[in-house]
This record gives C-alpha cells, sequence and structure tokens, in this order.
C-alpha cells in the first residue's frame, strides 16, 4: 500500500500547488458605488487596488490605504468634483479582502470663463482657428482636468508641425472657485513667425534631383508643415523606385527662419523578373511573365515586357513610360502588343501600336487621352474579318477606400468615350462609350457590394467592327452563372454575335466568418444587347472569400434562375 501513496504523491502536490497558486492569483475586491461610470473608472484607476493578492497582509493593505483618501480626491478633482466625500470600508471574507467604496460626489465644476487666444502669425492660420473651434472647453461645461491639459498639447503639437518653432505659453492658467463652483481657464499662446522649408538634399541616389523634387508637394520657401512631410515620404516609397524613403526635418535656423529637410533613399534594383501563375474560370489556367527596367535614365523613365498565357486569353506587350510632372499619377506611355482571344463565342488576333498621356484634373481624377492603332483579324459565328483602325479615346477614372487590400468603405467609377472615321487610316466608323463603377460599405458587420456596367455604340456597319469592340456579358466579373463572354444577340443559329449595347449589375454580401475567410451571397443581372432585341439574364448564388497573401481569391457557386444549372467560379484580384 505504501508504495502506491508515494506514487501518486507527485501528483497530490503539484494539484495543491495549483490551488495555492490560483488563490494567489486572486486580486483584492474593490466595490465601488455612486457617480457616474466615468467617475467610478477614475476612482478605480486612481486606487489601483485591484493589482493586491487576496493573500496581503492585513498591515500591509493597511498601509496601502493611507493614501486612498487623496487617490480619490483626486480622482474626483480630475473630472471637476471638489466638493465630493466619500465613504471606504474594509472588511475580510472568509479568502478574500473586500474594499467599498460609497461615492457623494456632490456638484461638479462648470467652467465660468474661458479665454483662449492665438498671437504672432499663428493668429491668423485657418488651422488653429478649427483647432479652437473644436476643443472641449466652453463657458457652462463642466470641467475635465483632462481637457485642458489636451487643449495645451494639442496648441503646442499644432505649433510644431505647422512650423511655429518658437511658439510658446504666455499664459496659462486653471482657477477653481470651490466656494463658487466655478472654474476660469486662460491660455495665451505667442507663436512667433511661422519657419519655412530650405532646401531639400536627396543625398546620393541613381535618379536627378530635380526629378525627385516633383514628387515632393512643397518648395523651398513654403511654409513648414509635418503634414507636408509624410506626404513627401509616402510619394517616395510608392514610387517603385525605392526599397525605402526616410524624410527628416534638420534644425530650424532661428536667422533665416528656414528648415533644412534631409532624405536617405534605398534604390531598388536596376531590374526587375515576374513569374507568375493564376487561375479563373474566365481564363482558365494562367501563367505569366514580366521583365522591367526601372531607370533607364535619371529622368525616372522606365519599361516593361510582359506575357500572359491562358487557354482563352494570351497576350504580350512593351510599354516605355514616361514621367509627368506628378510622376505618381501623370505620365506618357508609348506601347506596342499582340492579343489572342479564344471564347466560345468568337475568336480574336489584334496587334496594336498605342500612345497615352495620363494627368491629374482636379485633386482625384485621372484622365488619360490615347491614341491606338489596332489591326485586327477575327471571328464570330461563320465570318472571319479583318479590320484596321485608328482609335482615339479619353478616359476618366477615380477611385477611394478605406482599405486597399480589404476594404468595407469605398468605391470606384471608369469612364471612357473612344471611335474611328473611315478613311482616316480606319475600315469603318464607330463611337463608343462605356461606364462601369462598384461601390462598397460596411453593413451589419460585413460589407455590401455593388457594381454595374453599360455602354453604348453607334456604328453604322457592326459587322465591320471587331470582336474586342463589341459587347459581351457572362463571366467572373459580369455575369455569373454563365461562361466568359457567353451572352449577347444571337443569329439564326443560336450563335453569339456581340452586341452594340451592355447593361450589367450586381448585389453582393459578403460576411467575415472566421479569421481571413467570408462567406457571400449575390445576385447578377444583365446583358450585351442590340436595341430590337433584350433579354435580361438573372442570376443567384453564394462563394467563400479568402484574404489569401497574394490578394483576394473568391470562390463562387451562381444558379441562373431561368436557365437551371449552376456554374463555379473562380476569381482573384483586388476588390477595388
Amino acid at each position: 500500500m505504501l508504495p502506491f501513496v508515494f506514487r501518486r504523491l507527485p501528483a497530490m502536490v503539484f494539484f495543491l500547488a495549483l490551488v495555492e497558486a490560483a488563490g494567489a492569483n486572486q486580486s483584492v475586491f474593490l466595490e465601488i458605488q455612486g457617480g457616474s461610470d466615468a467617475l467610478v473608472d477614475n476612482v478605480r484607476a486612481h486606487l489601483a487596488l485591484e493589482e493586491l493578492p487576496c493573500d496581503i497582509a492585513e498591515l500591509r493593505l493597511r498601509s496601502r490605504l493611507r493614501s486612498a483618501d487623496e487617490s480619490i480626491s483626486r480622482a474626483l478633482r480630475a473630472l471637476g468634483y471638489y466638493r465630493g466625500d466619500w465613504h471606504l470600508i474594509r472588511e475580510r471574507t472568509e479568502d478574500c479582502w473586500r474594499i467599498r467604496v460609497q461615492l457623494n460626489p456632490g456638484e461638479r465644476v462648470t467652467l465660468a470663463s474661458v479665454s483662449l487666444d492665438i498671437e504672432g502669425e499663428a493668429a491668423g492660420d485657418p488651422a488653429f482657428n478649427r483647432l479652437l473651434d473644436n476643443l472641449p472647453l466652453r463657458e457652462g461645461m463642466p470641467l475635465n482636468h483632462d481637457n485642458y491639459r489636451q487643449a495645451r498639447v494639442s496648441i503646442e503639437e499644432l505649433g510644431r508641425n505647422r512650423g511655429y518653432f518658437d511658439g510658446r505659453f504666455t499664459e496659462r492658467r486653471l482657477q477653481v472657485d470651490t466656494r463658487a463652483n466655478t472654474a476660469t481657464v486662460r491660455l495665451r499662446y505667442q507663436s512667433g513667425p511661422r519657419y519655412r522649408f530650405g532646401a531639400i538634399d536627396f543625398g546620393d541616389n541613381p535618379l536627378d534631383s530635380s526629378f525627385l523634387r516633383r514628387f515632393s508637394p512643397f518648395a523651398p520657401g513654403d511654409p513648414y508643415s509635418t503634414d507636408a512631410l509624410i506626404a513627401l515620404q509616402h510619394a517616395l516609397n510608392d514610387s517603385q523606385y525605392f526599397k525605402r524613403a526616410s524624410v527628416d526635418q534638420g534644425n530650424p535656423d532661428a536667422g533665416s527662419h528656414r528648415v533644412p529637410i534631409h532624405v536617405e533613399l534605398s534604390p531598388r534594383s536596376k531590374f526587375l523578373t515576374t513569374l507568375g501563375v493564376g487561375a479563373s474560370t474566365d481564363t482558365g489556367p494562367r501563367l505569366s511573365t514580366g521583365f522591367a527596367n526601372r531607370r533607364v535614365n535619371r529622368r525616372g523613365h522606365t519599361y516593361k515586357l510582359s506575357g500572359q498565357w491562358s487557354p482563352v486569353l494570351s497576350n504580350a506587350s512593351f510599354q516605355y513610360r514616361i514621367p509627368g510632372e506628378d510622376p505618381l499619377h501623370e505620365r506618357i506611355i508609348l506601347g506596342a502588343g499582340v492579343q489572342r482571344e479564344e471564347t466560345d463565342t468568337a475568336e480574336s488576333t489584334s496587334y496594336q501600336l498605342e500612345a497615352s498621356r495620363t494627368t491629374r484634373q482636379g485633386e482625384d481624377w485621372l484622365q488619360t487621352l490615347s491614341l491606338s492603332f489596332i489591326q485586327e483579324n477575327y471571328r464570330i459565328a461563320d465570318e472571319s474579318r479583318t479590320a484596321t483602325l485608328l482609335v482615339p479615346g479619353i478616359n476618366w477614372s477615380r477611385s477611394e477606400a478605406n482599405d486597399s487590400r480589404y476594404p468595407t468603405r469605398g468605391w470606384r467609377i471608369n469612364a471612357s468615350l473612344r471611335g474611328a472615321v473611315e478613311g482616316l487610316i480606319s475600315d469603318t466608323s464607330f463611337s463608343q462609350a462605356a461606364l462601369d463603377g462598384k461601390l462598397i460599405l460596411p453593413l451589419i458587420g460585413g460589407r455590401l457590394i455593388t457594381r454595374a456596367a453599360g455602354g453604348a455604340t453607334a456604328v453604322s456597319d457592326f459587322s465591320a467592327l471587331p470582336a474586342s469592340l463589341r459587347f459581351f456579358a457572362g463571366g467572373d466579373n459580369s455575369v455569373r452563372g454563365f461562361a466568359y463572354e457567353s451572352l449577347g444577340p444571337e443569329n439564326a443559329a443560336g450563335e453569339v454575335l456581340g452586341g452594340k449595347y451592355l447593361l450589367t449589375g450586381s448585389v453582393e454580401y459578403d460576411y467575415p466568418v472566421w479569421e481571413k475567410y467570408s462567406a457571400a451571397i449575390f445576385f447578377d443581372a444583365g446583358n450585351a444587347f442590340d436595341s430590337d432585341q433584350f433579354n435580361l439574364h438573372r442570376s443567384a448564388g453564394f462563394g467563400v472569400r479568402w484574404r489569401s497573401p497574394i490578394g483576394p481569391i473568391r470562390v463562387d457557386f451562381a444558379f441562373p434562375l431561368a436557365d437551371g444549372g449552376f456554374r463555379l467560379h473562380l476569381s482573384m484580384g483586388p476588390d477595388l
């Protein structure tokens, strides 16, 4: 019997140790009654009794409670309660100490007079006017010492961020009249002169400083702003020329009131080679490759060779890019390419030369003017033709999102016009307009995603319009439940010819269910059509979304509402 007891003894000792440790981990119980939740929380934080263990010695607890009255008084005064009283009870229960505090906060102090004055150059700075308008310090408001402290900090921070490096408070006072239960606030800030940007030093790097200065939202002599420095750093990091860009201010010069700027840049490698694989139900398995020169010269010119192969869509292209005055948004692109597309409805091989110029319109819109020379060999139904076109075009686009990887609020819109005139290199005349957009909004813990697309073509001889310029519907990003580009006007044999017009729309709701996975339901509708032949195809379904390391991946099961059956859709790419 004895050996059995000894065999069990280590386990029993371990169990008792766990019980003792669990008891030691319990803390003093603190109960506070009276006053608002904010007041109770503040008293609790000032007392800090809940950090004490249950088995604390009585002598040590009494020592700790000697400062309790002062702690409670500070907690009350911090929120404007100067006439409060309280009662504290200490008692020992069977297994722990219990502290009860009964609060009677009394009447709260109110602000009887608030004077906030900005002097110096900052007196005319709109940023300071906006700050003062939003400070929680107004006559008649209850006193909160943290609001007063935060007001001082906010004014000083704004002064530094706006270049008032000599700024200081000439008066800073908070007075409380406990008899009248009122308070007076007096803040007077003397900003001094606003400093300006000095020279920008980009150090040694493979690009000209004159080119790099185009990324800067400010020039030497402009009023200093920390926001402008942050914008320059973001622009350089987003440029794809550098692995890292760091922008720092030098010491302000009190004599010239200038601030020198130092930029440290770590260039990326000059050449980039890429190889990728992907898949979608529209195009099947996909292999892509690319080669880029990030620095053709010191003026930031680049070029890129790229290619893609899939059973449905294959292409190869060359693009030479010349940055504009706003290098992040403005550019000239000279390009050439060939594309082969083979769907259930059409086959085409097109050769293209293109020149385009993208500029920024206003603050957010991008406008692209283009001129394309296209030669396309195509077959639709039983008819094969060759088209030659010189196509000028214009495009406007804009997008906004609260997160580039998983936006819960955002939108994009894209509008374009293009056409050709018979006799000016072109075989036929046509004009075409297209508009598409997408909107994402938060809804009940998930996202509501809507998209719509429309297009219209004016052409005298539709049969002379190549396949790439006709409208088709169906596919992963069109009307799910139908094959890629399988919807549109048909001939007598039921073969899809493509249409002059396009109208599609979708409503989708996705909801996060586990980590990076979401479940989705959707409804799609639309078709390509001619003016005398319109039939709206509809589908509904459900799917799964995975925010993978390489981007969002979507798997959908779509059910055509009139035709029956279902179709699996797999797609990749950003939401916007």
